[in-house]
């Protein structure tokens, strides 16, 4: 199974969440998964400094996008019943 995001790699990353009755689901390469995931722990880390200069404005847009690749679709009809 080929990773939902590329489509390039074999999707090694399951990801399950819960959206009313259903399940959204996401199958993921490592590469992509790992891509999110720097990128909120980095700023996670960075912001919780004390001290740290704030995200600038080009580091807070990478972060809110690699929150919207990882929220269910707002359309209820893209969930997979469980």
């Amino acid at each position: 199974m080929l990773c939902q995001r590329c489509g390039q790699r074999e999707a090694e990353v399951f990801l399950a969440q819960q959206q009313g009755d259903g399940f959204y689901t996401e199958d993921l390469c490592t590469t992509c998964a790992r891509r999110d995931q720097g990128l909120v722990l980095g700023a996670l880390l960075q912001a919780g400094r004390p001290g740290a200069a704030p995200l600038s404005d080009e580091q807070e847009q990478a972060l809110r996008r690699a929150i919207d690749r990882a929220a269910p679709p707002a359309d209820p009809d893209s969930t997979t019943e469980a």
